[in-house]
């Protein structure tokens, strides 16, 4: 065995370069891991929203609180509950309004909302 192998701050040295490439490894790891931001709404998400609310005709009012869509509708009958399931929606409904947990973009939702009310 040679004899830099027994010297103690060599194998102090070699401890410390394997602890430092396990921990870039794993810091490597988690940065990939992370979910990517949403940068834009998909335009296909608002209009399968629009249609599980029952169409442009059923909109009464659309407004927001931080991620909530509070969404007023002139015919609750006319509301998909399966359709709002299927986009990962939760909704609440009370009377005739609905409230919806928007996960992104909660105000692009309601400019798009708010610009279809009502058009035949």
């Amino acid at each position: 065995m040679p004899k830099w192998l027994t010297n103690p701050y060599v194998l102090i040295a070699f401890g410390i370069v394997f602890v430092l490439l396990i921990l870039f490894i794993i810091i490597k790891n988690k940065k990939q891991t992370k979910p990517k931001k949403q940068t834009q709404i998909d335009t296909l998400y608002m209009e399968k929203l629009l249609s599980a609310l029952g169409g442009k005709t059923n909109l009464k009012t659309v407004s927001h609180e931080h991620q909530r869509l509070k969404v007023t509708v002139k015919n609750i009958k006319q509301v998909e509950p399966e359709t709002l399931k299927s986009l990962e929606s939760p909704a609440i409904l009370k009377g005739k309004e609905l409230t919806i947990l928007i996960k992104h973009h909660t105000k692009d939702v309601v400019s798009y909302l708010n610009e279809h009310i009502g058009e035949e």
